[in-house]
Formats: C-alpha cells, structure tokens, sequence
C-alpha cells in the first residue's frame, strides 16, 4: 500500500525514492512487491526484470577503448552506469564494449546493502538477510510451478536468447520457468578448447568473466571486501593455505545467461562442501565495494586434484533470488572429469563461479588479463581458452 505522497509516481520513481532516502524498509517493499507482480504475471512490467533505468532495452555497442571511449558515450549510458543502472562489460569475440541493464530486483538488492552496511546498521543488515533469504525461496518456489511457464517468452523476446542453441529449442516444451531457466544448450554450439590437452584451461560457463594472477590482484581490482580472504571464502584452512597467492577466475552468470556450469580443467573431485550463507546479489557494482559478498553467501566448496598433482578449487556461489546450486549426477566425490564436463547448474537468479589455482600456475590469456587490470568484465562462453598451465610453477 503507498503513502498518499507516494500514490501519483511510477514504481521506478518509487525505488528511486527510497533509495535516495537509505530506507531499507521501503526498499524492502519494493522487492516484494515486484516478486508480487511477478507471480501475478508479468516479470518485465512491475516485476523483479523491470529495467532499472529508462534506456533502451538492447545492449549498447560500439568498438572504442581508452580517452575515445570515455569521452564519446553519450551522456545517457554515461549517467546509468554513474547511477548504477547497468554496467559496461568488453565482449572478446568483437572487442566491442557493451551495456548490460541491471533488472529493478537486482538495483533495490544492491542499494539495501549499501544502506545497512555504510550506516552500520547492524539490525537492519540482519533483517536484509533474512528478507532475501525468504523472498529467494519464495521466487524460487514460484519458478517451479507450472504456471510459471507464462514468464517465458516475455524473458526470451527481453534479452534476446537464441532458442536454436538449446536441445529444447520450442518454448512450450519446458514445464516451469526453472525448467526453462536450467536449459541445456547443444554441444555443438559450446566446443572444448584443446580437449586432450591437460594443459589448457577453458570457461566454466557463458559468463562475465574477471582472471587476476593472484588473490591479491583480485582484491585490488575487483573483490573490495574487507573480509575476503581464501581462509573466510573456503572454510578449509589446509586448501586455503595451498592456494594461498593463487591464480583466481571469478566467472559471473546474468539471468539471461545459459545456467550451467562446468569443469575449467582436468581433475578428479576429492571433496564437495557446503558452506551456508545469505544471498545478497552478486553485480559487480556490490562486489567492488566494501560489502562482504563472497564470504557470506551460500556457496560449496570443491576440491579437484589435477593429473599432474596439484589442487584447484571451484567454489559455485549462489546470490540473491537463486533457489538452489544443483549439482550434476557426475559430480561426486572419486569421479574424474575433463574439462568442459557438466558440473551442475544454478536454478533461477543470477550467479558466480569462483576458481582458484596454485600461486603462479596459471597463464591467463593477455586479453582477458588487459581488461580484468581495467577493472572490467570479459563476455565468455563456455569451453573458451581463457589460460594455460605455467608447469614451471609447480
């Protein structure tokens, strides 16, 4: 119910309200009231994907870097990506730079957080986790019931998903929204970089995607946690002091992204933990300030030793409005895989999947390296060469 000096604006104008105000509460509200219309319907008009901001709603794409780039977006995409609407991403097939919208559900998640932790609002960052908490599982419930199917070509048209890559390319022939949303794509579309060769690394999943040569640069490009550190992230001390200066890739999945996820090397899993958390949203606009993401949501820990001996970790995170991290039936403790091999898939919402190797193993591609010291994603799919093993290191 709106305040009478509420009743005449937009939802949008609503969310805007209260998050110039840093009223948790009412932001609070609003994602219940877009999960509401959601179930009611229609998740792109007053539902959880209502574009933040008033732009248009395909990517913005234009081959520009450096000086040249800053100085000629126009003062639109300049004004939404200060305002955090979206952000700018590099795609490596084209070099071009783009603009991904950031949906209304995950714009009031970022700014609950912002508000709870800079105001040292301690009680309200505790009503924050519990809010998320019940409203993801209540998303998550709606996604599997049959009527949910509704939300379906709506998300299609949205962002743009070509059907054709996908085993079940027909749109009535998912059964829920997460059916639809845990879809596999075709082997073909996905090839495996160097299959038989141990030494290359490959993506995990269709991602954005930052590598960083060691923990450390992570944290000085893109981690901004001030809590973040391999002891708090894997709950394990004896792997955490393994990998300890290690080679990180932090892969992040956006709604409209194929949801599965896979092996980025050879190895055999020699141990699967779950480590329990909340589920605060995992855009970049979060993760780059001094808000504890990582360490405090939901994720599992796997240990993978690699044929020529050492350990890596692959840690799925779940984030805010995920219903649940599946693992596939192949991944077990004892089984080997190789790399591109399904490991499990993220039921709907937006995700991560972190994997860490040993200090200096890895060589990661020049590309991905450049625009990762920029501060900047790199769009991936799954099974690309993004590095290779320094055998020097080990």
């Amino acid at each position: 119910m709106l305040t009478p000096e509420y009743e005449d604006i937009t939802q949008n104008e609503l969310v805007e309200q209260h998050i110039k105000d840093n009223d948790t509460e009412g932001l609070g509200n609003d994602l219940s009231i877009a999960i509401d219309k959601t179930e009611q319907g229609n998740c792109m008009e007053g539902g959880i994907h209502t574009p933040s901001g008033q732009l248009p709603k395909h990517w913005y794409s234009r081959k520009l870097t450096g000086w040249i780039h800053s100085h000629l977006l126009p003062e639109s995409f300049k004004t939404a990506v200060e305002k955090r609407y979206g952000v700018f991403l590099v795609v490596r097939k084209t070099g071009e730079y783009h603009y991904e919208e950031m949906p209304m559900y995950t714009r009031i998640g970022m700014h609950m957080l912002f508000a709870g932790y800079y105001q040292g609002k301690l009680v309200e960052t505790e009503t924050m986790k519990k809010l998320f908490l019940i409203e993801t599982i209540r998303q998550g419930a709606y996604f599997t019931d049959p009527k949910s199917v509704s939300q379906i070509p709506s998300f299609v048209e949205h962002y743009g998903i070509n059907m054709n890559d996908y085993v079940k390319p027909a749109l009535d022939s998912y059964s829920n929204f997460n059916d639809f949303f845990t879809r596999a794509i075709r082997p073909s579309v996905r090839p495996i970089a160097s299959p038989e060769d141990s030494s290359i690394f490959v993506s995990a999943a269709d991602s954005r995607l930052g590598v960083f040569s060691s923990v450390e640069k992570a944290t000085e490009f893109w981690i901004k946690g001030k809590k973040f550190t391999l002891h708090n992230f894997l709950q394990d001390a004896k792997l955490a002091d393994q990998l300890e200066g290690g080679s990180m890739a932090i892969f992040r999945l956006a709604p409209q992204d194929y949801h599965r996820w896979h092996a980025p090397a050879d190895g055999e899993i020699e141990s699967i933990q779950t480590v329990a958390g909340t589920y605060y949203t995992v855009n970049p606009c979060v993760v780059k300030e001094d808000v504890n993401v990582f360490t405090e949501n939901h994720r599992q820990i796997l240990t993978f030793r690699h044929p020529l001996g050492f350990n890596y970790a692959v840690v799925p995170i779940g984030a805010l409005l995920v219903g649940s991290i599946v693992l596939s039936e192949n991944t077990v403790v004892g089984k080997s895989l190789k790399k591109g091999d399904e490991m499990g898939y993220f039921q709907y919402g937006g995700s991560t999947v972190a994997v860490i190797f040993p200090k200096n193993s890895v060589e990661w591609d020049s590309d991905l390296l450049k625009t990762s010291k920029s501060s900047l994603e790199t769009k991936v799919n799954m099974g690309e060469h993004i590095g290779r093993l320094n055998t020097d290191a080990l």
